[in-house]
């Protein structure tokens, strides 16, 4: 195995989100971002922060990208992670909440650069017939840095089922494996020295001045690929703050959230490979594979999100009620489902979760494979995933603003009167809806976009050409 191989690349590469990004979605998984819920609004103002940054980031981090090169960006990147949750862990000495949100925007930054520099090696190092097989091959390696992060925190916090938060020795052990995984960095090639197998260069850069970037990142708005595929990216991650925060965080107890969260991202593992197995199924041209791939999406999400109803409908997130001065529920008659102590009730919520998590893993990774499907060049693929991140945070950021407004907190009797259904279903009714109009702007570009082959109309890149040297020479 070579170094200078794309895939040996891409699976270092999965290896520093696994320690990084990895271990964050383990810690924002357990709900409340690791914090009491006594102190979830310091978790919400610093997620808006981050959002915000991360957003404007990553629009231009492609440019970055395409002018610097991805080793620069993914170790500031990287470290930013460690900084972020060194920030939560000394909210528990020094209850500040100025240094989370400070430490929130540089995590934005980074952020958006390491996760655009991630796009676009994963969209353009594969050739076309294994675009899938790539998403699918990061997405095992980067989740399972989540399923670590989780078993960790539930290990340390096994025995104390009455915790609200995250301690100590859990934010250190995140934080030892971020710096371990910036580090990882070092093992990163240059672009033009990874070498395809049949002894090709991934790309043939031309030199690209910041101003021909900015004009390329500014096209992209005017792409009516990207614009049909705007709602897709915006509702990409919108969905986690129902999830995490509504779902996870506010029905099971601390160490049931650590094990539901291992559950759903093992559930992105086996729903990446299977998906990625799915489009680059061989039997069945490109653009086969981009209509059925969707039309699955769609019937897996439909199936997820009535369940989730029904979840909501019959005891989801409660409101106490008054009725004449007498608790009909008292204010500490709430959910917190413990998989120890209510098995029976803990099963069905246990694998609705694990169902969004393979939802989560489907419409990702759709959203990639089609970027993918349009460009062949890690330039334009570096311009796309900065759109993509753009859009997705800026969703992100106006997720939470729903979750707490009267919309995401919808009356009872407006629904269910006899189960009472409290906060919540507003939330999920607004995130449902976005997700499906996001899928309805998918249908034109994976029905009229996606060709057999991509013709490369940018003129400051192009597809590596034959080497005269051998594989063999060109070890590393």
């Amino acid at each position: 195995m070579r170094l200078s191989d794309p895939k040996i690349q891409l699976i270092i590469l999965g290896f520093i989100c696994f320690c990084c990004p990895g271990m964050y979605n383990s810690q924002q998984g357990t709900g409340q971002f690791g914090l009491s819920s006594k102190d979830a609004e310091v978790g919400a103002h610093a997620g808006i922060a981050l959002g915000c940054v991360f957003a404007f980031s990553s629009l231009f981090a492609g440019a970055l990208f395409n002018i610097m090169g991805h080793r620069l960006l993914l170790i500031l990147g990287g470290f930013s992670y460690v900084l972020y949750v060194g920030s939560y862990l000394a909210y528990n000495y020094i209850q500040s909440a100025t240094f989370i949100v400070i430490a929130s925007c540089l995590l934005g930054v980074g952020a958006g650069w390491l996760w655009t520099a991630q796009g676009a090696i994963m969209m353009g190092y594969p050739n076309e017939s294994e675009k899938g097989k790539y998403f699918s091959m990061f997405w095992v390696i980067f989740n399972m840095g989540a399923i670590l992060g989780n078993a960790i925190g539930a290990a340390i916090q096994w025995n104390d089922s009455a915790a609200t938060g995250a301690n100590t020795a859990s934010y250190s052990a995140y934080m030892i494996i971020m710096t371990i995984g910036a580090l990882l960095t070092i093992f990163l090639l240059p672009i033009d020295k990874v070498i395809r197998k049949d002894g090709t260069h991934v790309v043939k850069v031309k030199y690209s001045t910041p101003i021909s970037e900015l004009k390329s990142v500014l096209a992209l708005f005017k792409d009516w690929r990207m614009l049909a595929l705007t709602p897709m990216f915006w509702t990409s991650n919108w969905f986690y703050n129902y999830q995490f925060t509504s779902y996870n965080g506010s029905n099971f107890s601390v160490r049931t959230r650590g094990i539901n969260s291992m559950t759903y991202w093992g559930a992105q593992v086996i729903a990446s490979v299977l998906f990625g197995m799915f489009l680059d199924r061989v039997q069945w041209s490109r653009p086969t594979r981009a209509r059925y791939g969707l039309i699955l999406l769609t019937v897996v999400l439909l199936a997820t999100y009535a369940g989730a109803f029904a979840f909501q409908t019959t005891f989801g997130p409660k409101d106490p009620i008054q009725e004449d001065g007498v608790w009909v529920r008292n204010p500490a008659d709430f959910h917190n489902i413990d998989l120890v102590n209510n098995t029976s009730e803990f099963l069905g919520p246990y694998f609705l979760y694990f169902a969004f998590g393979v939802t989560d893993a489907m419409y990702q990774g759709f959203s990639y494979w089609l970027m993918g499907a349009l460009t062949n060049d890690t330039n334009q693929a570096a311009r796309f995933a900065g759109f993509y991140k753009f859009v997705q945070n800026l969703g992100t950021v106006l997720a939470p603003v729903v979750q707490t407004s009267t919309i995401g907190n919808v009356p009872s009797k407006g629904y269910n009167a006899e189960h009472a259904t409290g906060k919540g279903m507003g939330e999920l009714i607004v995130c449902a809806a976005l997700i499906f109009i996001g899928v309805i702007g998918a249908f034109p570009v994976a029905f009229k976009a996606v060709q057999e082959h991509t013709v490369e109309e940018n003129d400051d890149v192009v597809e590596g050409e034959k080497q005269e040297t051998s594989i063999d020479d060109n070890k590393a």
